[in-house]
């Protein structure tokens, strides 16, 4: 259920406040044993990160952290999530 709950929260529309407290949620789902739950969180802060400047660094470095450590799946799309946001 928690890989549905990562997808749901980067596709609504959250005040300043709320989206710290969601990136929040979502690094504590990156501690999840599912590498699926993992995987969408991070994809999940990627897509919050990219409208929020003042968010882009603190979650750019993380995922480039989880992109070097993780589960194969998460490289890979850590891989592209990365890409994504050094273009803006």
């Amino acid at each position: 259920m928690r890989w549905h709950v990562a997808q749901l929260f980067s596709r609504l529309e959250w005040s300043p406040k709320e989206r710290r407290l969601i990136v929040d949620i979502l690094k504590n789902y990156l501690t999840d044993e599912s590498k699926i739950v993992k995987t969408f969180s991070m994809q999940a802060l990627a897509d919050i990160a990219e409208p929020d400047a003042k968010l882009r660094p603190q979650i750019l470095k993380l995922l480039e952290r989880l992109t070097r450590t993780g589960s194969p799946a998460m490289k890979a799309r850590g891989k592209k999530l990365l890409a994504k946001l050094k273009i803006r």
